[in-house]
């Protein structure tokens, strides 16, 4: 009996912390949808998630959370080639993870997003790749060998060879691969694809990926596929797709 009130009572406690990540959740994925400059909602996120760390200092749970929230904000100023916002936030992720990598070294995703942040500071500047380039590829092969089943590093994985130029290891064919089996593991599991911005980002570069690759109709069912999880993907309704068909047209 008195374990279970002890349980009751840690389940209150946590109950503010759950609800502000799950607010947070929701608040990136809007971000992430949104048409307009959405760096004030995403900020909010991280707040919200360091709020959330602030009530369990030692998860590294609720870190990781702080880290993804931090690295969406990086990956939107690409956007709209905000590097000066880009620069605020870039030394304090790369901190975070790296931290959570020292707390615990078995725990792939980490390793996979600092791998991904390197590789959006190469896109502000490409010089960088001559350092950082190498620093990138060896987490994600470290994390795909230490969780081989992980959605979030195997889209890590297909944006390396997506973006990474042929001459330097990229390869358009094994990005491809790497993004079906993304999302094959992401839709093995159907409760993890509510708000979840990753999926969708994921689903969106497959089907350049299919386009670059000259298979514009499977580009088409990609994205289609895509609306039919969220209709106000405007991304993919108002640019991607019209660009699909319209190939397809002449």
């Amino acid at each position: 009996m008195k374990t279970t009130i002890t349980s009751l009572l840690l389940l209150i406690s946590l109950l503010p912390s759950l609800y502000a990540q799950d607010k947070a959740d929701e608040i990136m994925y809007k971000a992430y949808l949104s048409d307009a400059d959405a760096t004030p909602a995403w900020k909010k996120a991280i707040e919200m998630r360091k709020d959330a760390l602030k009530a369990n200092e030692k998860s590294t749970k609720a870190q990781f959370g702080v880290a993804l929230a931090q690295f969406g904000l990086l990956g939107s100023t690409m956007r709209w080639q905000n590097e000066e916002l880009f620069d605020e936030y870039y030394k304090e992720t790369e901190e975070n993870l790296e931290q959570i990598i020292e707390a615990d070294k078995k725990w792939a995703e980490p390793y996979a997003l600092l791998s991904a942040t390197y590789g959006l500071k190469m896109g502000y500047s490409p010089l960088q790749g001559m350092f950082l380039g190498g620093k990138s590829g060896n987490l994600v092969e470290k994390a795909k060998k230490l969780n081989p089943n992980s959605p979030l590093v195997w889209k890590v994985y297909a944006n390396s060879k997506y973006f990474t130029p042929e001459a330097f290891g990229g390869d358009l064919q094994e990005a491809i691969e790497a993004y079906e089996k993304c999302l094959a593991l992401y839709e093995a599991k159907p409760e993890t694809l509510r708000q979840n911005w990753m999926y969708l980002d994921a689903l969106a570069f497959l089907g350049q990926a299919y386009m670059k690759n000259g298979d514009t109709g499977k580009a088409i069912v990609i994205y289609e596929k895509a609306l039919a999880v969220e209709p106000e993907f405007g991304w993919i309704k108002y640019s991607l797709l019209p660009k699909a068909k319209s190939k397809v047209a002449k």
